[in-house]
């Protein structure tokens, strides 16, 4: 048995002795590849990675905000010209309204000529609304300048049309709270065949908070050219009326068109470039000269 035990050990320890060699041959390698201070080192980059990734973020900042103002910027101009040129087809010499109505879907703010006599009878009002003062049109001794006296109503009369027979939609103008009453305004309201001069609309969408057409109830607050046509049994058109600025007492003011397009690009513009600015400073302080943001 003793000697069966020497043989056992005889076979055993050398291998325990081979495998403690190549443990320790493993543990001398795995020590040559990290040095302590190899160790150290990589722990301090590994420590600056996170630093140096959200320097590099926030940089997203200031030049985001600077490419952002500089679309503001395109977009202001692109406005701007917008305006000018819807302007200019305002001003424009009228030409006569097309016999197909589908063309004045290209027209809008076109000046069109049209004859014919008004609808009285089916007049009505749109509004309230407030008066456009028309600069290339001044109106002396005008009561604009008192708000109480600024809200008023639209006069919308059918028109017929001589050469067709079609019956279209007419602006007449703006008239104050004082003479929505018919009775007052029996001057104005002239019979017989005339021609006059519009500017082209479209139709208008009502905005969140503007209340409902109400036809029956006579209630109009926006221009549907659609629901009024089917109200009214008349074409889906209209026009605002040229004219005096300064018409006889109890006459709609004409020249009720309002030519204008939301334009708060230069306030975005300030906005994003002042953004840029500040932030582009801030990250400068903090990741380059290493300073307080405070």
């Amino acid at each position: 048995m003793f000697s069966g035990f020497c043989k056992l050990s005889k076979s055993y320890f050398p291998l325990l002795n081979a495998t403690a060699k190549k443990n320790s041959i493993n543990v001398v390698r795995q020590s040559s590849k990290f040095t302590p201070g190899q160790s150290i080192r990589l722990q301090k980059i590994k420590e600056k990675e996170p630093g140096e990734v959200i320097k590099w973020m926030l940089l997203v900042i200031p030049v985001g905000s600077f490419g952002l103002g500089c679309w503001q910027a395109y977009r202001l101009q692109w406005k701007l010209e917008l305006i000018d040129r819807m302007q200019a087809t305002t001003n424009s010499s009228p030409v006569d309204i097309p016999h197909d109505f589908h063309e004045l879907d290209n027209m809008e703010y076109k000046p069109v000529k049209v004859r014919g006599e008004f609808l009285h009878d089916k007049e009505f009002l749109i509004g309230p609304r407030s008066l456009v003062e028309n600069e290339s049109l001044p109106r002396v001794g005008s009561f604009v300048s008192d708000p109480k006296k600024n809200q008023g109503w639209l006069v919308v009369t059918p028109f017929k049309l001589s050469d067709t027979g079609e019956v279209i939609l007419v602006n007449r103008g703006w008239i104050h709270q004082g003479l929505r009453s018919k009775e007052r305004r029996q001057a104005s309201m002239i019979n017989g065949e005339v021609e006059l001069t519009g500017v082209v609309r479209l139709t208008e969408t009502r905005s969140p908070f503007m209340p409902k057409n109400n036809p029956v109830k006579g209630s109009w607050f926006y221009r549907d050219l659609h629901q009024m046509s089917a109200y009214l049994g008349c074409a889906p058109v209209w026009i605002d009326a040229r004219g005096n600025p300064e018409p006889p007492e109890g006459w709609p003011l004409p020249n009720q068109t309002r030519v204008n397009l939301r334009n708060e690009h230069m306030s975005y513009l300030i906005t994003w470039y002042l953004l840029s600015a500040f932030t582009a400073v801030m990250w400068h302080r903090y990741f380059i000269k290493k300073l307080p943001l405070v």
